[in-house]
């Protein structure tokens, strides 16, 4: 698979925000967050319809459900840039394309695992550099402006144990 054209910039960690050249690509609408959302935290897998459905309406999914999805999908890849690259179909459903780097929900499990192994080899200014990285990546609660249940429940109580948990790492490295 080729590169995405452009670098993006895809944050989850409070309000969904995309940045793109140090712009803010407004997401409009929240069924909208939601779909590009449950993308995001799916990046590498495709996503069927079902699955971004429950995203969405949870158990009040309409019957248009799919017509909608499609649309959405089609609103998202017109938003992320020419070409719509970023997000294609591809069997069991839809699949976003990100390149290292560009989610900031990977970014900070990827520096809160840097910085807990850091302090479990006594590295304690390189385990309290990398904590305190991936704490300065919130901007709030995750997902704040996303209306999903589904999402709320499987990913806040997640994503909220992995900040302590580098919260933790980031004090017992400074107070080493």
């Amino acid at each position: 698979m080729e590169p995405v054209a452009e670098k993006m910039e895809f944050r989850l960690l409070g309000p969904v925000e995309v940045r793109c050249g140090g712009m803010v690509i407004p997401v409009p609408g929240g069924r909208l967050r939601a779909v590009l959302a449950g993308l995001l935290l799916s990046a590498g897998r495709p996503l069927p319809p079902g699955e971004l459905a429950a995203i969405v309406w949870g158990a009040d999914e309409p019957a248009t459900a799919a017509p909608t999805l499609r649309s959405h999908i089609m609103r998202l890849r017109q938003l992320l840039g020419p070409g719509g690259g970023r997000i294609i179909t591809q069997s069991p459903g839809y699949l976003i394309r990100v390149e290292p780097g560009e989610i900031d929900v990977a970014r900070f499990e990827e520096l809160t695992q840097s910085a807990r192994a850091a302090a479990r080899d006594g590295s304690w200014g390189a385990a309290s550099a990398d904590a305190g990285a991936a704490l300065a990546l919130w901007r709030g609660e995750p997902l704040a402006d996303v209306p999903s249940d589904a999402l709320a429940a499987r990913e806040v109580p997640r994503l909220t144990e992995l900040r302590l948990q580098a919260l933790e790492t980031r004090i017992d490295a400074d107070l080493h």
